[in-house]
């Protein structure tokens, strides 16, 4: 009966500790959520001068993740079409292009009257890559249901899969109920969450490769045996429109009733990357403000690459006195020289640095740790700070003072364990605290075996080795290091 007690009391502190983690990691986001939107009016920092149409709007750096302005970016929206954005960046993490799908029925059936669509009809058989067509020029909600019945078995489970998603992205405040963002009550985002994704998606090589073309003829099915053309809507990638624009490789608009107008447009000047995203926006004021707000990034902001940070932030130190890591074996390095964002003429010795160590899903293997950096307090920048050999402060390694206790060894000072010895309930406490610990190891041992096989998924899904990965990273450094160069 003692022992069920305090095995029960074990399990309760193990559950408060974690739910206090998380309101912990919750209370932090929210605060730098909260932050966001005054980031253009903070001391030192800068603004376009002219306010947008739209309701809420944002643009960031895809590279740093730097706010460079924004509106309203936390408040609630209606997304509409610019949801596919999400779609089709789970589409391509989970399934190749050369898949075929054959057409459910529910992916047809449950469509709103009117709605956009490219005639499919239930055991038509597409390849993946045709409806990823359909869905991103054409705006096609029908080939939106059929991806996400193809990798997920039903509309809502898929739904549910990209609101997951989208969380490890760091999106606060987005839940979808559909692939295609028609009208439901609860499919809600906002401009901040809708740049996370548009920055993620322009990450993909085929998304990207999609989005250049002007148009696409799909293959065969039952109401068009010899094909359909699909043509490209966003007005800054058509050619020869007004608002053409040739900064822009990819984007995604959006209208309902209840939206008005959204549009994400993801542009590239001089290897400079900018998400720009309007909500609840109107006809044409939303190419309009998207060409101010892209117009804003890339006139007075620079990149700039902080070169080996572990050294100039003396970040082996900081994390050994913070008992993050500690012990022979342990080697630390940052996922990558980190690319900060600063206004045209700041200081780049005025950044200063921040660590956090809620490690979210989705980041990294054997990540220990987030830089983050700020300038006039606007965030502008981060890296993923790497230990990439298991820390010595596993549960196997013992030091002078530590005693043993059955399979699990314990840190405690020798006086204590004497004084204690005959007392059989604190024996039990003790043991009940090493099951805990044992638990929370083999949790976080699944994780980063789950991490690594994630990432090996989606090498394999993009048909890319480790050393063409590697050679990609080289490519990203490459250019990191001619934006320094310009500036220099």
């Amino acid at each position: 009966m003692l022992f069920s007690r305090f095995l029960k009391a074990g399990k309760e502190l193990a559950k408060l500790k974690k739910a206090a983690m998380r309101s912990l990691a919750a209370g932090i986001a929210a605060c730098i959520s909260a932050a966001l939107p005054l980031s253009a009016f903070a001391a030192g920092w800068v603004s376009p001068g002219s306010d947008t149409v739209a309701e809420a709007a944002i643009v960031i750096d895809a590279d740093s993740g730097a706010v460079l302005w924004g509106k309203n970016i936390s408040d609630t929206y209606y997304p509409a079409s610019i949801t596919k954005l999400m779609t089709a960046l789970v589409v391509l993490e989970n399934s190749a292009p050369d898949e075929v799908v054959t057409v459910a029925a529910e992916a047809v059936d449950k469509l709103e009257w009117g709605a956009v669509s490219v005639k499919l009809q239930a055991g038509d058989t597409l390849t993946v890559e045709d409806l990823l067509y359909a869905m991103l020029l054409r705006s096609a909600n029908d080939a939106a249901n059929a991806l996400a019945c193809h990798v997920s078995g039903s509309i809502e489970d898929f739904a549910a899969l990209m609101t997951k998603r989208a969380a490890e992205l760091g999106c606060k405040n987005t839940k979808f109920q559909n692939p295609s963002g028609l009208t439901r009550p609860e499919n809600l985002t906002t401009a901040y969450d809708m740049a996370l994704i548009g920055a993620e998606v322009s990450r993909k090589p085929e998304f990207l490769e999609i989005e250049s073309h002007q148009s696409h003829k799909m293959g065969a099915t039952a109401a068009y045996p010899n094909g359909f053309t699909v043509n490209a809507e966003h007005k800054m990638i058509v050619k020869g429109t007004g608002y053409t624009d040739s900064r822009v490789i990819g984007g995604k608009t959006g209208y309902i009733t209840a939206s008005g107008n959204t549009l994400v447009t993801i542009a590239e000047e001089d290897g400079k990357r900018l998400v720009a995203v309007v909500l609840k926006d109107k006809n044409p004021d939303h190419y309009k403000d998207t060409r101010m707000m892209l117009n804003f990034g890339f006139n007075s902001f620079d990149d700039y690459v902080i070169e080996d940070p572990v050294t100039k932030y003396n970040i082996i130190q900081r994390l050994a006195a913070d008992k993050i890591t500690a012990g022979p074996g342990d080697n630390i390095i940052v996922m990558s020289d980190p690319v900060v964002t600063l206004p045209k003429g700041a200081d780049i010795n005025e950044v200063t640095v921040s660590y956090d160590y809620n490690i979210p899903d989705g980041a990294p293997d054997n990540a220990v740790a987030l830089l983050v950096f700020r300038y006039a307090d606007v965030r502008v920048g981060h890296t993923y700070v790497i230990n990439d050999r298991e820390s010595s402060l596993a549960i196997d390694y013992v030091e002078e003072n530590e005693t043993k206790i059955g399979n699990f060894r314990i840190p405690i000072p020798p006086k204590v364990v004497f004084s204690i010895a005959g007392a059989a309930a604190v024996l039990i406490v003790i043991l009940t605290i090493a099951l805990v610990i044992s638990f929370n190891r083999r949790k976080e041992a699944e994780r980063r075996a789950r991490l690594l096989r994630n990432r090996r998924r989606r090498l394999a899904e993009l048909d890319m080795s480790e050393e063409d990965f590697s050679e990609l990273v080289e490519q990203k450094q490459s250019r990191s290091r001619k934006r320094r160069s310009r500036h220099e």
